[in-house]
């Protein structure tokens, strides 16, 4: 007869065996994210917590794809722009309002 609980799949592998409420529990309290893989001992089968939970786990959507590359078409050379003066020193120690 099958253990019934789960483990819980990490970067060091797999973790338990858990009962299923110490599961849950851990998922609603933000310990396992809901994106977490759960090997149910029962079944021999891979969960998300999510599923478990009945919840639907935020994903990533992917990137929209770059456009296409055309080597024949060019960007516009930036114009090159004067270069400011540089302001005149006043040395007349007056204050001027302008």
């Amino acid at each position: 007869m099958p253990i019934p609980g789960f483990k819980v799949l990490t970067k060091d592998g797999l973790k338990g065996p858990y009962q299923k409420s110490s599961v849950i529990k851990a998922i609603t309290s933000a310990q396992i994210p809901l994106t977490a893989r759960l090997l149910d001992l029962e079944t021999g089968r891979y969960l998300s917590a999510a599923e478990l939970v009945g919840e639907q786990a935020e994903t990533k959507r992917p990137p929209k794809p770059l456009q296409q590359y055309d080597p024949d078409v060019t960007m516009p050379m930036r114009e090159d722009k004067p270069a400011k003066p540089a302001p005149l020193s006043d040395d007349s120690n007056e204050l001027k309002l302008e």
